[in-house]
């Protein structure tokens, strides 16, 4: 069991943080899940992928949570003085995060939670079976979000390059669909 939370503990706690922004919330709902998982063993459950069965239950609890009309919004102290990509300027980070933000907002619900899974590790089945999708579904869906990904960071690095060579123009139209 120690070896399981050492080795999952850290990417399921980012996941959580990632989905709530709360690092108390985040580390009540590990702990609450690997409660699950001993429950559940000492019952005589047996899991063939203790992994996905751990980032599914977290993900079900975190919806149950954020659900719920206990969930507040706070902002938490310690991470506005040690930023975490070390970045001290603070228009850098408003950059960073504006940029962060727009990306999740372009990317559809679905999109946004493979993606997350995916940058934690998992493999397609095992988001597959996290998320009750087939394993061809999650292929299709971070293709479409890398797709998503790739147009909106290479539209930030044109106006960029742009902007640096004192150009100004109104940004290019595409044809696409987006789904």
């Amino acid at each position: 069991m120690s070896a399981l939370y050492k080795l999952h503990a850290p990417g399921l706690l980012r996941y959580a943080f990632n989905m709530i922004n709360d690092t108390g919330g985040a580390q009540d709902a590990l702990q609450e899940i690997f409660l699950r998982y001993f429950m559940a063993r000492s019952e005589g459950q047996q899991f063939a992928d203790p992994k996905a069965w751990l980032y599914r239950v977290l993900r079900n609890h975190l919806l149950d949570t954020l659900k719920s009309s206990s969930v507040k919004n706070e902002i938490a102290i310690d991470k506005i003085e040690d930023p975490a990509d070390g970045c001290n300027d603070p228009e850098r980070r408003y950059h960073r995060a504006e940029m962060a933000r727009d990306l999740a907002r372009s990317l559809a619900p679905r999109e946004l939670e493979c993606v997350r899974l995916r940058a934690e590790g998992l493999s397609y089945d095992e988001i597959a079976e996290v998320l009750d999708l087939r394993q061809g579904t999650v292929g299709a869906t971070l293709a479409r979000a890398h797709k998503k990904v790739r147009r909106a960071l290479g539209y930030a690095q044109e106006n960029k390059e742009r902007t640096l060579s004192g150009a100004v123009t109104a940004p290019r139209e595409e044809n696409s669909y987006s789904s």
